[in-house]
Formats: C-alpha cells, structure tokens, sequence
C-alpha cells in the first residue's frame, strides 16, 4: 500500500473517520489495528517479525526497569540487541555473506556450489530494528523509563506513517504522543496537507518521471558515453533525493494530519557548503542515530585525530553497510568516511591568513561536496563494483548527448519540459525552506492564496505526475 496509490488514500480516509469519529478512548486501538494492516498489505507474515521486535524489546526494556543489579540489566539489554540485530543480520546479510565465503574459497582452489537461502526481506526492517534498537539502549542508559503500558509501545514500534522508510524516530520524542488523546484540528490539517502535496510532487513529477534515464543507463553502463553517464548520475542524485525526502514529507504530512509530530529528516541537504553540513542535512534521523549510538560511545571527536578519523570511518562503512548487503554500499560508505576525514584535516590545516573570502569558501566547499556526493551516489546505484568503475572511467571522456537516446529512454520533449518546470518549482520552494522560511510562514497564514497553491499543486499532480506503483527507492532497506 504506497504513499503514492490510490489505495492508500482510501485506506487513510477511513482511518481517519474511525481514528476522530469513534470514541477517544478508542484512538490507540484503532490506530494499531490500522498500523498492522497497512504493514501487512505487503505480506501477512511481515506482521509476525514485527509483533517479534515489539514483544521482545517491550519485556526486556521491563527487564532492565525491575532488575536490581547492573549485571541484569545488562544482561536484559545484550538480549534485547542479539535478537534484533541477530534477526536483521540473519535476513538481510547472510545471503551476502555465504556468497562471499564461496568466492574466497574459489580463490584458494575449493568449489562451493552456489547456495543461497533466498530469504524475503521485510519492508522497512532496518528502520524499526534501529527505533527498537535505540529505545533499549536509552532505557538502558537511563534516558527515557521503560514503558509500562504494551499498546502504547506497540503503537511506538509499528506506528505506519513512518514503519517501512522513517523517520527512526526517538522513545523520549514519540512515546509521550501515544499516551494522549488526538483531536481533529484545522492548523494540523492545512500544514499536514501542503506536507503531503509537496512530497507526492517531489516523488510523482519528478523522481518518478528520471527514473526511466537512470534505470536505463546504470542497466547497462558499458554503452553509453560518459555524457550519459554524468547526466544518469546528476539525475539519481535528484531521484533519491526527490523520492526519499518526499517519502518524508508525506510521512510528516499524514501524521500532522492525525495529530502526530515527526521530525525533520531533511534539510535541503544539496545546499550544503562541506561534506560534514551536508551529514546534517540528509537522512537526519539516521545520521543522529549514528551519532549517538555509536560514533560517541567509539570516543566521537573527543581524542586525537586520529582516532576521531577511525571512528568517522566505522560510522560510515557501517552506515553503508546498513543500506543493503552488497559492496557497492560499503565503497559509498567508506567513500564518505575518507572524504570527512580529508574535510577534517583540511579545516585544521587551513592558516587564516590563507582563507578566501566568505562566497569564495562557500562556492569551493559546494563544488567540494558535491562531487564528493555525485561519486558516492555512482557506486550507492551501480549494481556492482565492477560497473561503478565503468562509470567512473566513462567520465574522462564525456562525450555528446543525444536527444533522441533521451527519447528512447523516457525523457521526450513534453516530459523534458515539464521536469524543467518541476525543478524550478522544487528549488524556489527548498531555496525558501532553506534560507527564507519566515517568507513561507507568511504566506502558509494567508489562507485564500495557500489554498488556491494547494488546490494548484493538486491538479498539477494529477495532470503530470506519474500515476501507478513505482515503489520508493528506501523500501529495499
């Protein structure tokens, strides 16, 4: 059931009806059957992993809360993280790994016939592993109490706008919202809706109407010139960005609707001026995460260089890693870690008398991030290793790019016209968002001009979006 169905606003309008219509006391019931069938859409099975993660981190965060000694709450919390992590790394990474055992005995001179468990991946399994994961390490460091009531934690774990690509959100930030009663409002309706409208814009006009070209040129990066090859990845760097952070958007736009606060994952993150603000713009909630559960506990930027430098690159590679099994994301991973490092360095090395003025720093660091960024996006949507670095020699030598292979690919004359117009659209709102929100407030409380936008922006989804089951590109994760 995809944010961006018809189904899914037929699924949403009833819910809500029977979310506001029926009694209060009611809305935590109504809302965790709603959770679970959303979920189990997909596949009915996936509703049983999910009740797993729930029971477990649910007694085992009670474990922790009644135990008496340090040596039982630990051990309540090795529990909790060896079931959730074990489960994710058995689903997602053992295929992966089996395969490698079996290329590096072929190295060596043993034939291993090629075996695999071929096991379904859970929609949205490391997204609520890594929520589970986080709300048993805080109770376990104390920064939030156990929660003693199951259906409010269950509603915690599953709750739908955000399970399958997140926000991870936090224990201490959600779980106060399940515990109060929710109630119809005008302001949560008109914010929630520009929310949604503007993240099916950003997946539905324009990473939905690219991802044809970029499909098509990384399905087979040996024949096309490094013109294409720059253009596929310039495209995918607006593809994921317009279909991840629009995944966002709706996901904050249903739950302001329901009475919910998600937050922010994205903030313009390709207006960044360095490689770190860029870390702080994207994937907020998995980068802060990151941060805190593991970066600082490896000693974060607190000792020497050097071990600071360590500690970026097991985030990093681990951050790859997350992202799916394949070597492809751990080159991503590690590429961000080196070039953090490198940034890092620099800024240390850096004499003042050497530095450039204010616009030129800022426009060396864009070019700086960028790059870095576009690199790192060729290997995250190559298929293997092999054919990011096909890509990567591609570029040496760009060559022309042809309308007509244009067409081929999808992007004909009329779709060309209307991505352009959908890109300006999409800058001038992010340029407000990013450097001009108090303009955006303004005009967000002029209620006959907003609505006539939102009206607006209604109907140019409807005439130009791409309609169907183009799922988003985090799912996989």
């Amino acid at each position: 059931m995809l944010f961006n169905s018809f189904e899914f606003l037929a699924f949403f309008v009833t819910f809500l009806v029977a979310f506001f219509s029926l009694p209060p006391r009611t809305q935590p019931v109504v809302l965790l059957i709603a959770s679970y069938i959303f979920y189990m859409s997909w596949r009915p099975s996936f509703g049983l992993l999910l009740g797993l993660t729930t029971i477990v981190d649910y007694t085992t965060a009670l474990m922790m809360a009644r135990s008496r000694t340090e040596a039982g709450r630990k051990a309540a919390m090795i529990i909790a993280l060896s079931i959730n992590l074990g489960v994710l790394a058995t689903i997602k990474y053992l295929d992966f790994m089996i395969s490698n055992v079996i290329g590096v005995a072929g190295l060596f001179g043993y034939v291993i016939p090629d075996y695999a468990l071929g096991l379904v991946l859970p929609l949205g399994i490391s997204f609520y592993t890594f929520q589970s994961v986080g709300y048993t390490l805080d109770v376990y460091n104390r920064r939030v109490e156990a929660e003693r009531d199951f259906l409010t934690y269950a509603q915690y774990v599953s709750f739908f706008p955000q399970l399958i690509a997140g926000p991870i959100e936090r224990a201490g930030h959600m779980l106060p919202q399940f515990r109060i009663t929710h109630r119809l409002a005008y302001r949560n309706v008109t914010s929630g809706l520009f929310l949604v409208g503007y993240g099916l814009f950003k997946k539905m006009c324009i990473a939905d109407v690219v991802a044809p070209v970029v499909n098509g040129i990384y399905a087979g990066p040996a024949q096309y010139s490094g013109g294409y090859q720059l253009l596929a990845a310039v495209l995918f760097a607006i593809q994921i960005y317009c279909d991840f952070s629009g995944y966002s958007d709706v996901a904050r736009g249903t739950a302001r609707i329901m009475g919910f606060d998600l937050m922010i994952n994205f903030r313009q993150p390709y207006f960044a001026t360095s490689l770190g603000e860029f870390w702080r713009c994207w994937h907020i909630s998995l980068s802060t995460w990151f941060r805190d559960y593991l970066f600082i506990p490896l000693g974060g930027s607190r000792g020497a260089e050097g071990t600071t430098a360590r500690n970026l690159l097991i985030v990093f590679t681990v951050s790859g890693i997350w992202h799916g099994a394949a070597w492809t994301f751990v080159a991503w991973g590690a590429l961000h870690g080196v070039c953090l490092v490198i940034e890092r360095i620099f800024a240390r090395l850096a004499k003042p008398e050497a530095r450039l003025g204010e616009t030129s720093r800022r426009l060396l660091g864009w070019i700086w991030m960028i790059s870095i960024v576009l690199v790192g996006w060729i290997f995250f949507r190559s298929a293997s290793l092999a054919n990011a670095l096909v890509t990567l020699r591609s570029l040496g030598d760009l060559g022309p790019v042809s309308y007509f292979t244009l067409k081929m690919l999808g992007l004909a004359s009329v779709e060309l016209v209307m991505l352009a117009v959908s890109l300006a659209i999409l800058l001038v709102i992010d340029f407000h968002l990013a450097f001009r929100p108090q303009r955006l407030q303004a005009f967000g409380e002029m209620r006959w001009l907003s609505t006539g936008v939102g009206v607006a922006l209604a109907y140019y989804i409807v005439l130009f979006g791409i309609f169907g089951h183009a799922e988003f590109i985090y799912f996989q994760f």
